[in-house]
């Protein structure tokens, strides 16, 4: 009740300002009416991929009034070195009563899109984002009668890396494990009158890819295998990387292999290997892995995210690059 007294007092104020001064224009008028406020109070990178970018900016909007708003609508025009990328556009805003809300936008924009409309892009090193933003707010029903809705523009402008890598698996490696490691696993999994020197051989003949005589399913034991690989991407642009990690989630033919995190990388211009030392174990060696050692090769997939560093140009703090690749595997 309180608040639709504020309301009513307001619209006496500006009623009585209108009847009273016949020669004030609309604008005077208007003038005595608080408005709404809007702002763009971040812009920047949230996270990128070897395939998009996801920019995000953060809206605030102050509402004086004792009702809510929504958003009429809020469209955004995106430009990569002043040519037209893509419109977007949202009416999915809603501002409390007498106060402030913060909204983020996420967006998204996909390398192959870019590359489409950008010539020479292999030798770029960034490129120019601009964002041109039309913001509409409709004002309370008994405003109307003075004015319908306001209206903000903003233009942002972010530098973002070209990107355009390749990613292989290189040096995928098993070891073979020792008698001994056998053994220890062997008693472990309390299995009784078990040939630790024909495991031994089962487990080598699997490994180097050969038809072995089945005495126990691998699975059966919990025997650790180390395995080695190195993730290498080049990147086709003159951007430059600094990999600080790896953060990854490591499936061939569809099974999950192995997890984990490393910090073993070498970062040269256009070329960075995340070297992984792992190990995994027996029972992970279902029909897909087995597979995939009996061909010597299998499709692999690669999940996780790395903390990547680019020129202060582009941006001053560390990005997550995220990864979701696949391809051909080849096992050593």
């Amino acid at each position: 009740m309180k608040k639709l007294q504020i309301l009513s007092l307001l619209l006496a104020v500006v009623v009585l300002v209108s009847s009273n001064s016949q020669s004030k224009d609309l604008s005077t008028i208007i003038s005595n009416i608080p408005l709404p406020e809007a702002t763009i109070v971040n812009f920047d990178i949230d996270s990128l991929s070897l395939r998009d970018i996801t920019l995000l900016f953060d809206v605030e909007i102050k509402n004086p009034y004792p009702v809510k708003l929504k958003l009429s609508s809020m469209q955004s025009v995106f430009f990569i070195d002043k040519k037209q990328l893509f419109k977007t556009s949202t009416d999915k805003l809603k501002i409390k009563a007498m106060g402030k809300a913060t909204s983020r936008i996420l967006v998204n924009l996909k390398y192959s899109d870019i590359i489409n409309i950008i010539k020479g892009y292999g030798d770029r090193e960034y490129l120019e984002c601009e964002v041109n933003i039309t913001l509409t707010l409709p004002l309370p029903k008994n405003v109307q009668k003075y004015k319908k809705e306001i209206t903000f523009n903003f233009k942002l402008k972010q530098n973002i890396p070209a990107i355009k890598p390749e990613i292989s698996i290189a040096g995928f490696t098993v070891i073979k494990p020792s008698k001994r490691e056998i053994e220890e696993a062997i008693e472990r999994s309390k299995k009784k009158n078990l040939n630790a020197d024909a495991v031994t051989n089962m487990f080598g003949a699997i490994i180097d890819g050969k038809n072995p005589v089945k005495v126990i399913d691998p699975s059966d034991l919990d025997l650790k295998l180390k395995v080695n690989f190195d993730v290498v991407m080049k990147n086709k642009t003159k951007t430059n990387l600094v990999f600080q990690d790896l953060n990854y989630n490591f499936n061939v033919n569809e099974s999950k292999l192995v997890d984990g995190y490393t910090k073993d990388i070498k970062n040269k211009p256009g070329e960075y290997t995340l070297s992984v030392a792992n190990e995994f174990s027996s029972k992970a060696l279902g029909e897909s892995i087995l597979g995939a050692f009996s061909k010597g090769s299998g499709n692999y997939s690669l999940k996780g995210f790395s903390m990547v560093k680019f020129p202060d140009k582009i941006k001053k703090t560390p990005i997550k690059l995220n990864f979701d690749e696949k391809g051909v595997l080849e096992i050593k």
